[in-house]
Parts: structure tokens; C-alpha cells; sequence
């Protein structure tokens, strides 16, 4: 099982200002979706422009945060070890629309997946409350995306058939 990284709400909070933070650095990376778990996230993010981007945008946050943690609880534990994160992100080209909204509703339904809420609107840390608009959109971008990804039927979907 991987190690719990959130470990309460200033810690999802803290990862939220890296996030804002990064964007503000990387303007050609836009974060069209994502879900925090104590113990992982899941983003959608797109790039506008050609090259390494994505790969820096990710790296600049996950550092961040993971030097955080290891100060904020090295007085628990001792001095931490080992690595907040477990290796390199992982990365999927989504190259259609169809593949687009089925990556969407697994990462946005991915609390409710991994049992940590029966339902997904009581779970606060997913783009899931911005794209439907209960939430500013201070962190998701692309609204052309999620204005199509609104009209999805929610009631419809099947937990089970969410992979990729």
C-alpha cells in the first residue's frame, strides 16, 4: 500500500498552493482536472506549447510538496527517508474527446472509487465541484473541455467500467 502524503487538510491545502504557484510559472500547462487521495493524485493537464512542460510542472510541484512533508514531519518519525513520491509520474497521451471524458470521470470519481466517500460530492479535494460550478475555477482551466464534460448524464455512470 502506498504511504498516506495528505495527512490532513493543511496538507491538501498546502499541495493546492504549489498547484496555483506552478501555474502561475508554467502558463502553457493547463490543469484541466484532477483528484487528491490521501495517498496519490490524478491530473488531466494539457499542454499549449511543445516541449517539457508537463514534465517540469510536475517535478516543480511534487518537489515542493515533498520538502514540506519531510520538514513538516521529520519531528514524528525522525529524519524521512524515503521518497514522498514513488518514482516518475506516470503519463497517458489522451489524443480523442471520448478518451477525454472517460479519463475525466475516472479521476474526478476516483474517491468514490477507492471507497473514501459514497458520493462524490461530499469529497472536496476533485475538480469535480469547479466543473460543475460549486467551486471558482481558481485551479482548473480548459473550459472549453469542461463545459462539454457538463453535459455528460452523472447519473448514469457505472464506477465499475472507469479505467484506462
Amino acid at each position: 500500500m502506498k504511504q498516506i502524503i495528505y495527512k490532513d487538510k493543511k496538507d491538501f491545502e498546502r499541495f493546492f498552493i504549489y498547484i496555483l504557484k506552478e501555474q502561475k510559472n508554467y502558463p502553457s500547462v493547463k490543469l484541466v482536472s484532477y483528484c487528491i487521495l490521501p495517498n496519490h493524485f490524478h491530473f488531466i493537464v494539457q499542454a499549449t506549447e511543445t516541449g517539457l512542460q508537463i514534465s517540469d510542472f510536475m517535478r516543480k510541484i511534487q518537489g515542493s510538496y515533498a520538502m514540506y512533508f519531510k520538514t513538516r514531519y521529520k519531528n514524528e518519525t525522525g529524519l524521512i527517508k524515503t521518497p514522498v513520491f514513488e518514482g516518475r509520474f506516470k503519463a497517458k497521451l489522451i489524443d480523442d474527446e471520448p478518451y477525454l471524458f472517460q479519463c475525466m470521470l475516472y479521476v474526478n470519481y476516483n474517491a468514490q472509487k477507492h471507497q473514501i466517500v459514497n458520493n462524490i460530492a461530499d469529497y472536496p479535494y476533485t475538480s469535480y465541484h469547479q466543473i460543475i460550478g460549486r467551486q471558482a475555477r481558481d485551479i482548473i482551466s480548459a473550459d472549453d473541455i469542461n463545459q462539454d464534460f457538463m453535459k455528460l448524464d452523472f447519473t448514469q455512470i457505472d464506477l465499475a467500467e472507469l479505467e484506462f
